[in-house]
């Protein structure tokens, strides 16, 4: 079986899948002293904390750690609940209300959907998606019934009833013109909306289709990626690897200009009906690239505190875990050639690519 390559955007570097499958245990580095770096909006899962390391505890003081703000301020943010700051939610209320306790409290963090001690092992190809072909994922959805995926260079969507069933037949997207999978795309939780990028990797679009069962719609719509579309335009940025939060509240992706030094950064931004808001950088600092050797979001977790995403420069994956949905992605693993990485809604099991096929493990 050919090797899968999956390229993305204008860069000639692809997303590898090469190597075997094996379980896979990483240690993680981290601090808990660092300030929030973004909100991004996300909710917890109804599964979350049924796997995860432990109730981290972090001790509050006035610098506030990676627990929020600190000191009045944050007092204030708490008391309020961050009144006029929707985006931070009860998170960011949480945090504040945190942030303002007195010096040496000690405010215990719920553990995370995803466990940053998880032993992925098991690995077994996706039946009727996994063929003599070559395969490799782009997209499934928090549930594991719909999945979208590249077979010989062309993208197909597959449904299946319970995740237990095998997946039916596997159908062919129709891409607008103007438009490719190649570039990443990514399934709406429901299923109902594939986002994909144009050729020229300046813009979104999404397809729609009014039933699981059936195919998307032809036609590309735009409406919800006004600004960031415009954005690309005015800055000569380039969009690649697209993926959606659980909630439909985050949008993350992966952006690089062609005339700034080359530099690649991974964006979130936050839905402001009718459209996504202008994005907020969480990778700077952290796990920039360059245009060649991106870090490409792959999947996030349902609790939004987990982001997966492949590393061109090591052609491995890698999976940053974060206190909150609004605080810095520092702690991090290495997945490996477990590349394209996502994981269902639990965070149990994940589903990637490894030499052409399109795998899934489970913790």
């Amino acid at each position: 079986m050919t090797r899968s390559k999956l390229a993305y955007g204008l860069a000639p570097l692809a997303w590898l899948a090469v190597g075997g499958a094996g379980p896979v245990t990483a240690c993680s580095s981290g601090s808990d002293a660092h300030p929030p770096l973004i909100s991004s909006g996300g909710s917890a899962s109804s599964d979350a904390g049924s796997v995860g390391t432990g109730g981290r505890k972090i001790p509050v003081g006035t610098d506030g750690g990676s627990s929020g703000l600190g000191g009045s301020e944050a007092g204030a943010a708490g008391e309020a609940g961050e009144a006029g700051r929707p985006d931070r939610g009860a998170d960011g209320g949480a945090a504040g209300a945190a942030g303002g306790q007195e010096q040496g409290t000690v405010v215990p963090v719920t553990p995370s959907v995803c466990s940053e001690t998880a032993v992925w092992a098991g690995a077994a190809p996706v039946d009727a998606v996994s063929t003599d072909a070559d395969e490799s994922l782009l997209s499934i959805t928090p549930d594991e019934l719909d999945i979208v995926f590249m077979r010989l260079g062309a993208p197909f969507w597959a449904h299946r009833d319970t995740p237990s069933d095998t997946f039916g037949m596997a159908t062919a997207v129709t891409l607008p013109a103007g438009y490719v999978a190649s570039a990443g795309a990514a399934l709406s939780s429901d299923g109902m909306t594939l986002v994909l990028i144009s050729s020229n990797g300046g813009s979104f679009g999404a397809l729609s289709r009014t039933s699981r069962t059936l195919d998307f719609g032809p036609n590309a719509d735009t409406t919800a990626f006004v600004g960031l579309n415009q954005r690309a335009a005015q800055t000569l940025e380039r969009y690649a690897a697209p993926v959606l939060s659980a909630d439909g509240k985050s949008f993350v992706f992966s952006s690089f200009r062609t005339d700034a030094g080359n530099i690649s950064v991974v964006y979130q931004a936050l839905w402001t009906a009718p459209r996504w808001a202008m994005p907020s950088s969480i990778s700077h600092g952290l796990f920039d690239g360059t245009g060649d050797k991106r870090p490409l979001p792959t999947g996030l977790s349902s609790d939004s505190r987990t982001l997966f995403y492949f590393d061109e420069a090591t052609s491995k994956e890698m999976a940053r875990f974060r206190e909150r949905p609004d605080a810095p992605l520092y702690d991090v693993i290495d997945l490996g050639d477990r590349a394209g990485a996502i994981p269902n809604s639990t965070c149990q099991r994940i589903y990637y690519t490894n030499s052409g096929n399109v795998l899934t493990d489970a913790d």
